[in-house]
């Protein structure tokens, strides 16, 4: 389907009153498999290339989804109010071929992304299963003059505060904890971690009976 036509449609079916309806009319696009009892809040707009939602997942008002990408959405994650995952319809040209963009958003099972982040979609970017993206005003950025190393991949059972950064080819590893305002500039491979800083550095491990699995609360 023609991108501007596709997001006129969004436009359109995002402004409807009613769940149901807006996740029905969503479910008849191309490439679009949203589950029966996914919850899809008002003004949420769907303009992509592939988007797969599992059940029990929740969208809330406003949160964006647009350009060439593919999203997988695992079971039972929530998505709070005004997230934007895009990307611009130029990754997508034929003349970029040569730069491997893979346009990808990926989260595991019952993942958190809480309200007013940004992120950025020419690269892969992939949280694992139970990991929260809290707070708000974070960004993801798989962007930049010469980069090509640009995937973002957060592990398991982490948790990243407020208006955290993650630079192209960056990432932490399974039960991490990303403090409050880090800058995160390469990969982590350290498991049961605390980051922090600018740029971030590991300030401590993390100890306990290895059970960091957090409470959810949606």
């Amino acid at each position: 389907m023609n991108r501007k036509l596709r997001l006129a449609l969004a436009l359109l079916i995002s402004s409807l009153p009613g769940k149901p309806i807006r996740r029905a009319l969503y479910s008849l696009l191309p490439g679009t498999q949203i589950a029966r009892d996914a919850s899809i809040g008002h003004r949420v707009l769907i303009a992509v290339d592939r988007f797969t939602c599992g059940s029990g997942v929740t969208i809330r008002r406003g949160t964006s989804f647009v350009g060439p990408i593919e999203v997988e959405l695992g079971d039972g994650t929530f998505i709070g109010r005004a997230n934007r995952i895009e990307c611009g319809d130029a990754a997508a040209d034929p003349s970029q071929a040569g730069m491997n963009y893979r346009r990808r958003f990926v989260t595991g099972r019952n993942c958190l992304i809480n309200d007013s982040h940004l992120i950025d979609v020419l690269g892969l970017v992939s949280i694992g299963d139970g990991s929260w993206l809290a707070g708000f005003a974070s960004q993801f950025l798989t962007h930049g003059a010469g980069t090509m190393n640009r995937d973002i991949h957060i592990g398991r059972d982490c948790f990243l505060g407020s208006a955290v950064r993650f630079a192209p080819g960056s990432g932490v590893a399974d039960r991490t904890i990303v403090a409050l305002g880090s800058v995160v500039t390469k990969s982590f491979t350290e498991t049961d971690i605390v980051i922090g800083g600018v740029p971030a550095r590991v300030i401590k491990a993390r100890e306990g009976d290895g059970d960091y699995t957090f409470q959810k609360i949606w």
